[in-house]
């Protein structure tokens, strides 16, 4: 009866929302352990979850600022590579509906697959608690090779959260993988600020190639495997220890958010 009515309220407040055309502003620090091989390097990024007009996009904010910095070159046609910040997250993530589709700029290579958003949540009953300002209750799930665990709010009811996840009675404040080699966390709130960036338009979106999810791991695979003569194509040479020490890096980001494709 208690899963009902969560679900009642949440489709009822969704509802509520939908009729006011604000937009949305969630901000989300993400931990995470780039390097299963050593669990004591944990790196910290922000992320964006803009919601707007019946949709959500997700991106790094550092790769926010750096399409926007690099784009004010164009005017001032000088580049200060100091100020670019750095991010291993070049992606977009569109949710709309039941559908999610995910795109990646990889060297030269752009990418977009489309996936449904059928998780298997579960909801469970009597654990509740507060975090920050809002009260959570808890919600389980298995994806991607990892065991997750949600704390959502009804009070914000926005059926969305950070990298894919959504379809919950309300805002996911905070969802962690049980080794905690990823963890999201909100970290705050804007309304009816619009966030005009080349890389949530349309033409940016639409340059990108669409392949199945499978098809999409396996080039990731292709050209990390062949990163030196990946990096030659795109007009980059590598060589010597320095091509020694790139290799050596990529074998430390072995522990990508999703286990199996």
């Amino acid at each position: 009866m208690r899963r009902f009515l969560i679900f009642f309220f949440a489709l009822f407040s969704i509802y509520c929302y939908s009729q006011n055309n604000s937009n949305y502003i969630f901000g989300y620090r993400l931990n995470y352990v780039p390097d299963s091989t050593n669990v004591n390097n944990i790196r910290t990024e922000d992320f964006v979850l803009y919601v707007t007009e019946g949709k959500s996009l997700f991106t790094s904010e550092n790769y926010l600022k750096r399409d926007s910095i690099i784009k004010s070159t164009q005017v001032t046609n000088v580049l200060n590579i100091s100020k670019v910040p750095n991010t291993r997250f070049k992606y977009v993530l569109l949710k709309q509906g039941n559908k999610i589709k995910y795109y990646e700029t990889i060297l030269k290579y752009k990418f977009e697959y489309e996936e449904d958003a059928n998780f298997g949540w579960n909801l469970v009953s009597g654990e509740t608690k507060k975090i920050g300002n809002y009260n959570c209750s808890k919600a389980n799930l298995k994806y991607g090779g990892r065991e997750w665990e949600a704390w959502f709010t009804v009070d914000i009811p926005i059926n969305d959260g950070p990298f894919k996840f959504s379809n919950l009675p309300g805002l996911i404040v905070k969802i962690s993988d049980s080794k905690k080699h990823y963890s999201f966390e909100l970290i705050s709130i804007e309304k009816n600020r619009i966030i005009e960036n080349t890389i949530f338009g349309d033409s940016f979106l639409e340059q990108h190639k669409k392949v199945s999810k499978s098809e999409f791991f396996k080039a990731i695979k292709n050209i990390n495997d062949n990163i030196i003569n990946e990096l030659s194509s795109s007009g980059l040479t590598v060589s010597g220890d320095s091509a020694e020490k790139l290799k050596s890096n990529l074998k430390k980001k072995n522990n990508p958010i999703e286990l199996n494709n």
